[in-house]
């Protein structure tokens, strides 16, 4: 049985924004099998920040999730949020713009921090 984890598949890089998406590794494979970037595969989830590092405020974070109440996979994309906010805060630190961002995370797997 394959194992099951996230491999980000989306990515957004603005001045005030940061966001990334993950699908399954198993929708990830079909799509770059198939010849394709990876990116149209489904996203499952999306974790957002949203705000300047040099601002008096404090970066607002989101997650969001693309799965239906009965989805087997709903429970995947749940269980690496905070893995996927640990990369988007690093990108966000870095001051990272999308071209290298792409480069450097993009078709990332991303796994549990616990093992």
């Amino acid at each position: 049985m394959m194992d099951k984890y996230l491999v980000i598949n989306y990515i957004v890089v603005e001045p005030e924004l940061v966001l990334v998406g993950a699908t399954d590794n198993q929708r990830w494979d079909w799509d770059t099998q198939d010849g394709y970037s990876g990116a149209d595969a489904k996203t499952l989830v999306t974790v957002t920040l949203k705000g300047s590092l040099d601002s008096k405020y404090a970066i607002q974070e989101e997650a969001q999730f693309y799965c239906a109440l009965g989805d087997p996979l709903r429970k995947l994309a749940m269980a690496y949020v905070y893995e996927l906010f640990d990369i988007v805060w690093k990108i966000k630190k870095a001051r990272l713009e999308e071209t290298a961002t792409r480069e450097q995370y993009m078709g990332v797997a991303v796994k549990s921090n616990k093992e």
